[in-house]
């Protein structure tokens, strides 16, 4: 049991460990994406694909449900790229209001030096040759990000789901609000065992400094815990030699 006992504790504290270190850096990536514009780390994004607009046989391409690592791009203003870099700009894709991130190649850089791009596995670009496509060009302001190959298959998927409120309640907040109560239920038992021990070590004090038969010690003990709200079996009492100890019949004969 006490075996048990002490593997649960172990996996108990490394899960919270993990728990505590993915919110952490969910809480990091929150804070530095107000000033990138990006989920970052050290300069670092990462990013989850959601569809296989990239998907190929290409060292830079990716397949949806991987994560991809990207560096953050420090200078807009002054950053240059080529064609054939894979960059993660922003756009409102869905023309809900709301910015998206897409991760695509640079397919022809425009003589206005914006940048048309496209998925390795579309079609089409993402925008017309003449500017007049779903997207508009793409600008140095819109590029926050530039891949280089770096990636976690498979992983994508998690990440964006405990980013979403019901991913990071059931993966982030319950995990805690379940290793707390844990705790709390622990320490209360160590209170109450600890409270029993102080009370035996106590009634056995007072025991040992008196002139009782070993009967009298146990009843005594007895009395002195169940007036402390506590018990003790019979066979935790030590045998105390009791040859020392006057009864009636010798203090009679004396």
């Amino acid at each position: 049991m006490k075996v048990f006992k002490k593997v649960l504790n172990i996996i108990i504290t490394i899960l919270i460990v993990c728990v505590l270190i993915v919110s952490i850096l969910m809480a990091a990536v929150a804070l530095t994406s107000r000033d990138t514009g990006v989920p970052n780390v050290l300069g670092k994004a990462t990013i989850s694909v959601l569809t296989d607009s990239m998907a190929g046989e290409d060292a830079l391409c990716f397949n949806a449900g991987d994560m991809i690592i990207c560096d953050v791009v420090s200078d807009k203003e002054t950053a240059t790229y080529n064609v054939g870099d894979v960059v993660t700009f922003q756009q409102d894709i869905d023309y809900d209001g709301v910015v998206d991130l897409v991760t695509h190649r640079i397919y022809k850089v425009n003589k206005d030096g914006t940048y048309q791009t496209k998925g390795d596995n579309n079609e089409t670009y993402d925008q017309d040759p003449n500017g007049t496509a779903q997207f508009p060009n793409v600008a140095n302001y819109d590029i926050v990000a530039t891949y280089h190959g770096m990636k976690i298959p498979g992983i994508g998927n998690f990440f964006a789901y405990i980013r979403t409120p019901m991913g990071f309640f059931l993966c982030v907040l319950l995990p805690m609000i379940l290793f707390f109560l844990y705790e709390a239920v622990r320490v209360v038992i160590n209170i109450i065992a600890y409270n029993k021990e102080k009370a035996i070590e106590n009634a056995q004090a007072i025991v040992d400094s008196s002139v009782l038969t070993e009967e009298q010690k146990k009843r005594a003990i007895e009395e002195y815990l169940a007036s402390q709200g506590g018990n003790i079996p019979q066979n935790t009492i030590e045998d105390t030699p009791t040859d020392d100890v006057p009864t009636e019949d010798d203090s009679a004969e004396e």
